[in-house]
């Protein structure tokens, strides 16, 4: 049922839309179609790292004093975006100091599952000069989907 309007708010109606055309080209772009752009050139330099140093899975008794610093979400990137990506944030969380932070990969589904999730351990074991050790998150956090990654301390020179 269309309720008419009153004659008055019927003209006043017909003032305002009498100057409107139609748009010629009526197509919307999603922000998400166009792909990040994640700059190839490193704006800091990798920290120094001791060839002894290796990247462990960590464990529930490691997490008890855990408080997350920062977050990256890699819904949306491709394998290699997601890796360079990967590689910015935490050279950006050494220098800032952190110490723990939450890697969002998601789950993917039973038939196409995520490959950033398959990736990412293998990711993390290759920076040893920013991880100490990862492990997946806890079911609330976002359980296989998540990683929480313990971020290896600046060596002061």
């Amino acid at each position: 049922m269309v309720k008419k309007l009153p004659p008055e708010e019927q003209a006043l109606w017909d003032t305002f839309v009498k100057n409107i055309r139609p748009l010629k080209n009526d197509k919307v772009k999603s922000i998400l179609s166009s792909s990040v752009q994640v700059p190839e050139k490193p704006y800091l330099p990798v920290p120094e790292v001791r060839h002894t140093q290796k990247v462990q899975e960590l464990h529930a008794n490691d997490l008890r004093s855990m408080r997350l610093d920062g977050q990256l979400d890699l819904h949306g990137f491709t394998q290699s975006s997601g890796e360079i990506a990967l590689r910015e944030f935490l050279k950006n969380a050494v220098y800032k100091n952190w110490r723990w932070v939450r890697i969002i990969t998601g789950k993917g589904s039973p038939k196409n599952p995520s490959i950033l999730r398959e990736q990412t351990p293998k990711w993390l074991q290759s920076m040893p000069e920013f991880v100490t050790g990862y492990t997946y998150a806890r079911p609330d956090d976002g359980g296989s989907g998540a990683f929480y990654v313990k971020i290896r301390r600046k060596i002061k020179v």
